[in-house]
């Protein structure tokens, strides 16, 4: 009978004792899974992480990367292959947009323009295609860039004191390497190689005369260009 009370007393201190650590484990658990925008208003906090990230969006843009806008001037040699070798090689230049869709691809477009032999050849080009980031050495950025597109060469005749032209439009595919070096978050200038295919056909012109349109040629290009 005697050790009733002590049993009872020990027994109650155990209880105390669990019930205290049980209720400070519950207490550390609810203040561990606490969001850090909790203890304020919930549609203030919602509404400061949104400009949080977009700001840091913003911060992180650079030349090529995700979600990033790229606009271009492209200049240099345009060199006519094949069947359009009888024209002599000219300056080209080209309107270059590219959106980085992510680290390794990109969205690429041109709109480009060349005219040789004093006016008697041009093409004028309207491309689309895909950019691969091959790797990103610090500021260096190598790429290749493969698609299609349309293509208007125009050939000028005379024949027997007669102007005349043809302009079709074909469709033909490109490919090529380049590089890229970042100079600031948002200037970039670079160099590119790209081989042109458009793809052959027969056109007759005004004065009756069966033409052979098309053929190959490659540009190298040096381009700046703004990012935003």
């Amino acid at each position: 009978m005697n050790h009733c009370p002590k049993l009872l007393l020990h027994f109650l201190s155990i209880f105390f004792i669990t019930l205290t650590f049980q209720s400070a484990g519950i207490a550390g658990t609810s203040w561990l899974q606490q969001p850090s925008w909790a203890a304020g208003s919930p549609s203030d906090s919602a509404q400061e992480r949104r400009r949080t990230l977009s700001t840091d969006t913003r911060t992180n843009i650079s030349p090529f990367a995700p979600a990033s806008n790229n606009l271009a001037i492209d200049v240099g040699q345009v060199f006519l292959m094949g069947d359009l070798g009888q024209y002599s090689d000219s300056i080209g230049s080209q309107i270059h947009y590219t959106y980085g869709v992510s680290d390794l691809f990109g969205f690429d477009s041109s709109l480009g323009y060349s005219e040789h032999s004093d006016g008697k050849f041009s093409m004028l080009s309207l491309l689309t295609g895909l950019r691969m980031n091959l790797s990103w050495y610090d500021k260096v950025v190598p790429y290749l860039v493969f698609g299609m597109g349309f293509y208007r060469p125009s050939y000028q005749q005379s024949t027997d004191g007669i102007l005349s032209s043809v302009s079709p439009v074909l469709f033909g595919v490109h490919a090529g390497p380049g590089v890229d070096l970042e100079l600031t978050k948002s200037l970039f200038f670079g160099a590119s190689l790209t081989f042109h295919d458009a793809f052959g056909s027969t056109r007759t012109s005004a004065n009756g005369k069966q033409l052979e349109v098309g053929g190959t040629f490659s540009s190298f290009l040096i381009h700046a260009g703004v990012t935003f």
